[in-house]
């Protein structure tokens, strides 16, 4: 048997970057126009001054309750939202829980408080007081001054008579009714 005649197996090999950058290719010219357009726009760059302090960004503010102040200088704030349920439209009640840095540790429990979005404190904090709007048992005492206000007001108005109830008009009237009968 005559051996079998066959072609010698030929490889193609990918030229390495290093070859790659070794040999120049020629890049075509861009035209005249394109040319014009880059430079004037290089120059327009060069001439323009510094490039601009980056501008800050609003930062979030919340407002929530502090539930726990037990840790030093953190409380935790629990924000309440409300949304309507996509298909049911029932309102729902949301409520997030921030832990806060409170560096002079002013909140107590039960606060009501503005919180601030800011640099990382620690791990998990990212938000710190920024005020205290009312302290916990203030809006009590607040209600009770407010009826005493409102009850003053109404005494300079002369507005002092209250309003029989519905239920009270309705016992009159049933009362009255028997009184003709009986007559």
């Amino acid at each position: 048997m005559p051996a079998k005649k066959t072609a010698p197996k030929t490889t193609r090999t990918t030229r390495t970057a290093a070859a790659k950058a070794a040999t120049p290719r020629a890049k075509p010219a861009a035209p005249a126009k394109v040319r014009a357009a880059r430079a004037a726009k290089a120059a327009a760059a060069a001439a323009k001054p510094a490039a601009r302090p980056l501008k800050r960004t609003r930062r979030k503010s919340l407002v929530g309750n502090v539930i726990a102040d037990r840790t030093p200088k953190t409380v935790i704030v629990e924000v309440m939202r409300q949304r309507s349920h996509p298909l049911y439209g029932k309102v729902i009640r949301l409520r997030k829980r921030y832990p806060t840095h409170d560096p002079n540790e002013d909140a107590r429990l039960g606060d009501l408080v503005r919180i601030e979005e800011g640099r990382p404190f620690s791990a998990t904090k990212r938000f710190r007081v920024a005020e205290i709007l009312s302290r916990a048992g203030e809006a009590g005492a607040a209600a009770t001054e407010v009826a005493t206000a409102a009850s003053a007001l109404e005494e300079l108005e002369g507005v002092t008579a209250v309003l029989p109830t519905k239920k009270d008009d309705e016992a009159a009237q049933v009362e009255e009714g028997q009184d003709e009968e009986r007559s």
